[in-house]
């Protein structure tokens, strides 16, 4: 009898319990969900800001220099790249890299005209 009277007091201390516990108020989980796809729509922008702008780390100083880039497609592009002195126009796709021309005649220099374009030789497809 006294056991039954024990368990009957603890269950009452239970559901008590349970119903002081608080109860999480709507305005507090929709702050918490605004929050939280706030925070992680900064890191997507902030992952695409950093995948998108070139870092100016070490730009210049080596052999290869990007003179130039064209976009053609989401994936696609035609770069303009300088190595030891001559001037590559190269293709890059997901199918790969290409050398599609090299600037004939002149070396690249820093301080040419801005009205000569650069003219390419085709190479030959056979």
């Amino acid at each position: 009898m006294r056991r039954a009277a024990t368990i009957g007091l603890l269950s009452v201390l239970i559901a008590e319990t349970a119903v002081a516990a608080p109860a999480v108020a709507m305005a507090d989980l929709s702050g918490v969900i605004l929050s939280l796809v706030l925070v992680v729509g900064f890191i997507l922008a902030a992952a695409w800001v950093v995948r998108r702008m070139p870092l100016g780390l070490g730009r210049g100083n080596g052999p290869l220099k990007v003179l130039a880039a064209l976009p053609l497609g989401p994936r696609e592009r035609l770069v303009l790249v300088e190595a030891r002195g001559e001037e590559l126009l190269i293709a890059v796709s997901p199918a790969g890299v290409f050398n599609v021309g090299a600037a004939q005649g002149r070396p690249a220099t820093d301080a040419r005209p801005a009205a000569v374009a650069p003219t390419f030789v085709l190479p030959d497809p056979t």
